[in-house]
């Protein structure tokens, strides 16, 4: 799909509908618009930006980039006859579209007989589903925007592909349905003939300019024919995404590529874009890196690559108002690799090809990740790609570092599991103590900082930080110091209490920049530079309309698609005819050609008209899902694009066209695909260290929504507490004081304070040069804010070493009284100056709060081990305190902010992680009628989609072959289980996940309910089973069922050789089969067996992840990508013919943790 790509020093933005009507209101009548298709040619060719706004009297613009030298060419067309009789003067054109540095890889067709009026008919009816047929969008709703159907709501875009209507135009020409594309469903059978009438002749016409391109390969490559087919390619691919997209006037993007190209630095510029935009409405103008609030790329599927240049507003860092105070010294864990000596900018997942895991003893099936964790795409990223993440802006770093850097291990060492991961599969973190990873990340690495410049922050850096500059000098703070506060200039370069009035906005109602989406400056590409990832993409020119009434407009001056070669230059589609069909070749094209015939460059340009919308129609074709993307050989080296307008890397090279899609659909179910939902690196990071802990018992049930806030803090920050006290109020307001838990955890503002401390005073005069006398004052700001949150700081307080109190908080954590301790040891060292180091204050806290106190300061010693650990680990990801980490239990979904937030802030921010947290939870059918709420499981995922994209389809006949169940070792199964493998095959999250979903099952089930375990172990990963009259586990190895600890009863038996079960018919209420399904050769009849066995009403539970015994699971398995979509779909054909119509109420569902292994469950009822 053409959102698999990448841009260099592009900045993405998302502009909605009212905020672009209420920027542009005022402005409208005072901009200036230039028709470049009035332009010479050759200005028009070079230009970046067809549309030129600026107010009227204000200073010139900077001049667009420079035209190329020498003559641009136009996209080359071939009129329709010439195509049909393939003549030579066609094939010489074909090779100019596609061939050679100047090739813009695309090739206009026109007067196709009938064309215009097809097209007009079919874009007539697109237009009105989408702007007028609120029933039709309904009855053709996609379960997700990769599915057939209609999908969005016009208006409010925040990615390319929301508002749009997709079909399988192959199902349509050829009526084979592809199961994992998903079935066609269309609002109606009017609606589906006008559609079909036009693809049958975009089709036919496609495949002769496929025909023509192998005779142009024929002159290129030696016996190409004999070995390749584009044409042949293309005709046998499954899939043909027919999608008709309505682009909003508001949805707009800003892409900066070719100020690259013509050595403009964005940085350097104060322009928002290639041409001038008009103001922001902030009243002054924004540092142009600052220009961009993102949180972990922003998560729009669309050549979102940043570089280091990029425009980012950090979450917590510059301009984000949040009182704050940073640490002694900002780690910064580098972005190259460890002792490679590169501040090589590495992405957030390089895919890294290996044989296997070293050291799991399995035979790998990990599968080669298309593009980088977190993205989903396969998105043509090269190693030296530079990226800069929120949480480092602006610090003049080399090494913008990413905050999770998925790390492929050696089998996951010593974690104790018979693993066999993707290589997708991201660990804890890259670089922790311990975790046997070359450590990126070092605690003395210093940051060079312009003491936060124009951050706003209340930031109380200590002596520690190292700092670029003195002072306050062009450091565009706005500090809070007055004529009545003494100062001296600070030796460090900075103020604990530079106070601007975005932080006076932090304490009040206005809420967290973090939480509340920021205004954006407007943008002006529909679609920024990118490369499309699949075969070749057929479009037409753009046909426009009123949003309001659905009439058809004239094309609005600047609007259209623009092209780029290799060398750069650019032009825009100037067809003489209108209705033209237009062929680009994708990205999985040239690599197959080697190179030799060129992928498109290209953008869609935004005019910014308000009221307009823009309508295309768009095939996406999809090769033969199992086709590898390969260079003919000795091509390699020539197969991928180069330079600063590459577009695309080598990751897209040995990977399938399934996997290819695959990860594009990941990612467009993903939250992170809605702009709402986008998660910081540095969340996942934090979420991934900092697992979320469920209370006991709440599985299944259908409560209030828990939040867990874990804050990461100094407990002498006055910030934090002064948070923390308005956090408080704000959950009581809520009436969540039975819904929040806050955990504690130590981030030092400086560990290296001495044992006896120091004078606050002396350390405020000393430091930051505020006098005795005004840190005293009743004026002194941190005492207002106190007041306000209802603390009356004590100016006699000493700076103390906080670690022993942490240790004793730590302590406090295992006995459940930690919250209740750190508020006693805040309230007695902010107000009452209490010496928090003692030992003796110490002791006196933990009897306050019940403990007892011997005990408890004998286990923090034990402790300190423990909470070095967890400070490096932390430090080494923040710079500042006090930072929060707040998430729905549930889902797992939240927000990650800094600094200090006032009561009503907090109530916004708590009722966003509630929102995030309704957007989990399915509800199934159960055992015996009974519905089933699962809470852990995402409704969003593939492969919660699996079936409903089906539509109610089922294969008539059973589609698998009897080789599809070969293994690589045939040998018999007890030889490989003749031992006991005492090991658990997912991580813990997973598996408590798996007890979980269980466990909401059982619930459904009566008092004595019976079970049968299904090739079991020595582990059912059940719940507590009290209820339950009878738990049968079956499997292969004795010694493991024997000390299956909630079994009943135990048998014996290798399913491979003998399905029939030992037990009579309607023995049981449930059925599981955890972690097994991959090994059965014979599962048609293993699952008519299970029928048998169970009551009817009975449940079959089948659970399987990413991982398994590769030598012993079966051909169709192992075959599949590990997204489990098509594992999915494989288990749904179990049951739908094992046997035929024994099973109803079929379900898949994505119960898989936030960070851990996935867990995918597919479950089916017999009928009653």
């Amino acid at each position: 799909m053409f959102v698999h790509t990448q841009m260099m020093k592009s900045s993405v933005q998302y502009i909605t509908k009212s905020r672009w009507r209420l920027f542009r209101g005022p402005l409208s009548a005072c901009l200036k618009i230039t028709d470049p298709c009035r332009m010479p040619p050759s200005i028009k060719a070079a230009s970046t930006l067809a549309v030129r706004m600026q107010p009227e009297g204000a200073p010139p613009m900077r001049s667009l980039p420079q035209a190329t030298p020498g003559a641009v060419e136009p996209v080359v067309q071939i009129p329709y006859q010439e195509l049909r009789d393939l003549t030579p003067s066609a094939v010489e054109k074909l090779h100019k579209a596609f061939v050679g540095e100047r090739a813009y890889g695309a090739v206009a067709i026109t007067g196709i007989p009938n064309y215009a009026e097809l097209k007009h008919d079919a874009f007539r009816a697109g237009v009105d589903l989408a702007l007028l047929d609120d029933e039709g969008r309904k009855r053709s709703a996609a379960v997700n925007n990769t599915y057939p159907g209609w999908s969005g709501t016009p208006g409010s875009e925040t990615h390319p592909l929301q508002n749009s209507f997709l079909f399988n135009v192959k199902e349509e020409l050829g009526g084979q349905m592809d199961p994992f594309f998903g079935k066609n469903i269309f609002p109606s059978e009017d609606y589906r003939k006008t559609w079909v009438k036009f693809v049958d002749v975009m089709y036919a016409n496609a495949l002769q300019v496929l025909r023509g391109c192998d005779k142009v390969l024929d002159t290129e490559i030696q016996q190409w024919q004999a070995q390749r087919s584009l044409e042949r390619l293309g005709d046998d691919g499954p899939a043909l995404a027919g999608r008709f997209i309505c682009y909003d006037s508001g949805f707009t993007r800003e892409d900066k590529l070719l100020e690259l190209r013509d050595g403009v630095s964005p940085l350097n510029s104060n322009a928002s874009s290639i041409a001038e935009l008009p103001q922001s409405s902030h009243g002054h103008e924004e540092p142009s890196e600052m220009s961009v609030k993102t949180v972990g790329h922003a998560g729009d599927g669309l050549a979102s690559m940043r570089t280091h240049a990029t425009p980012v507003k950090t979450a917590g860092h510059a301009g984000d108002g949040l009182a704050s105070m940073r640490t002694h010294a900002t780690p910064v864990k580098t972005a190259g690799h460890a002792g490679d000596g590169l501040a090589s900018m590495r992405t957030h997942a390089t895919p890294v090809k290996t044989a296997g895991h070293a050291g799991d003893g399995l035979a790998s099936m990990r599968t080669h990740t298309a593009g980088h964790a977190g993205d989903g795409l396969a998105s043509m990223r090269t190693h030296a790609t530079p990226v800069k993440t929120a949480g480092h802006a602006g610090n003049g770093l080399a090494s913008m570092r990413t905050h999770a850097t998925p790390v492929k291990t050696a089998g996951h060492a010593g974690d104790g599991l018979a693993s066999m991961r993707t290589h997708a599969t991201p660990v804890k973190t890259a670089g922790h103590a311990g975790d046997g990873l070359a450590s990126m990340r070092t605690h003395a690495t210093p940051v060079k900082t312009a003491g936060h410049a124009g951050d706003g922050l209340a930031s109380m850096r200590t002596h520690a930080t190292p700092v670029k500059t003195a002072g306050h000098a062009g450091d565009g703070m706005a500090t809070m110091q007055t004529p009545s506060a003494p100062v001296k200039t600070s030796s460090s370069g900075y103020n604990p209490l530079e106070l601007s009035s975005s932080l006076a906005g932090s304490l009040s109602s206005q809420g967290s920049d973090d939480a509340v989406p920021v205004s954006q400056p407007e943008t002006d590409y529909w679609l920024p530079w990118h490369v499309d990832s699949n075969f070749v993409t057929i479009l037409h020119k753009e046909m426009y309309a009123s949003e309001s009434t659905g009439e058809f407009i004239s094309e609005p001056p600047g609007s259209g698609l623009m092209f780029m070669n290799e060398v750069g230059e650019t032009t825009m589609l100037d067809c003489s005819d209108p209705n033209t069909m237009l062929l680009q070749m994708g990205a999985f094209a040239q690599i197959y050609t080697g190179g030799k015939l060129k992928a498109c460059r290209h953008a869609v340009l935004n005019p910014v008209k308000p009221g307009v919308a823009r309508f295309n129609y768009c095939n996406f074709w999809y090769v033969p899902w199992d086709t590898l993307c390969t260079a003919p050989e000795g091509m390699e080296a020539t197969a991928v694009n180069q330079g600063w307008n590459a577009m695309m890397d080598e990751s897209y090279l040995n990977i399938t066209m399934k996997q290819s899609f695959t990860a594009f659909r990941q990612f467009m179910v993903s939250p992170e695909a809605r702009v709402q939902f986008s998660d910081s690196q540095r969340f996942k990071e934090l979420s991934a260290i900092l697992p979320i802990v469920r209370k006991q018992g709440d599985a299944g049930a259908p409560t209030m929504p828990n939040i867990q806030v874990d804050l990461l803090t100094d407990v002498r920050c006055p910030f934090s507490f002064i948070s923390q006290m308005n956090l408080q109020n704000a959950i009581q307001n809520l009436g969540l004081q039975d819904n929040v838990v806050v955990r504690y955890h130590p981030v030092f503002l400086n560990p290296n304070v001495p044992k006896e401390g120091e004078s606050l005073d002396d350390y405020l005069w000393r430091e930051f040069g505020y006098t005795k006398e005004y840190a005293h004052s009743e004026d002194y700001p941190l005492r207002r804010y106190g007041r306000e949150a209802g603390v009356e700081m004590n100016p006699h307080r000493r700076v103390v070493n906080t670690f022993d109190a942490f240790c004793l908080i730590e302590a406090a954590q295992e006995e459940g009284v930690q919250h209740e301790l750190v508020q006693t040891l805040s309230r007695w060292y902010f107000e009452e100056a209490k010496d928090i180091s003692d030992v003796a204050v110490l002791r006196a806290a933990a009897l306050h709060v019940g403990l007892d106190a011997e005990r408890a300061l004998q286990r923090s010693s034990e402790l300190q081990g423990t909470v070095q650990e967890r400070y490096e680990e932390f430090s080494a990801m923040l710079g500042e305190v006090p930072h929060f980490l707040l998430r729905e239990q549930a889902s797992g979904n939240g927000l990650e902010l800094g600094g200090l937030r006032s009561v009503e802030a907090w109530e916004q921010v708590l009722q966003q992680v509630m929102e995030r947290g309704q957007f989990m939870g399915m509800t199934i059918d159960g055992p015996h009628g009974q519905k089933v709420r699962v809470d852990r499981a995402n409704p969003f995922t593939p492969v919660s989609h699996a079936l409903p994209a089906q539509h109610g389809w089922t294969p008539t006949a059973w589609p698998y072959q009897e080789e599809d169940f070969s293994r690589m070792d045939e040998r018999p199964d007890d030889l490989m289980y003749s031992e006991p493998r005492l090991a658990e095959h997912l991580d813990l999250s997973s598996l408590q996940t798996l007890t979980e979903t269980y466990e909401a099952i059982f619930q459904a089930c009566p008092d004595g309910f019976s079970v049968l375990d299904l090739c079991s172990s020595w582990n059912s990963h059940y719940p507590n089973m009290d209820r339950a009259s009878k738990v049968a586990v079956h499997g292969l190895n004795a010694v493991e069922l024997e000390m299956n600890e909630v079994a009943t009863e135990r048998h014996i038996q290798d399913l491979n050789l003998d399905q029939k079960l030992p037990w009579a018919d309607n023995s049981f209420d449930v059925a599981t089969l955890a972690l097994s399904i991959q090994y059965l050769t014979k599962p048609r009849e293993v699952f008519a067996e299970l029928q048998r066995v169970l009551k009817p009403g009975g449940m079959a539970v089948v659970a399987f992840s990413h991982r398994s015994f590769i030598e012993k699971a079966v051909r169709l398995w192992a075959s599949e990508p590990d997204d489990g979509e098509g594992h999915a779909h494989v288990v749904c054909r179990y049951f739908q013919h094992g046997p035929e119509n024994g099973w109803e109420k079929i379900k898949t569902m994505d119960v898989s943790p936030r960070h851990g292994d996935p867990v995918w469950i597919v479950t089916a009822v017999k009928p009653m």
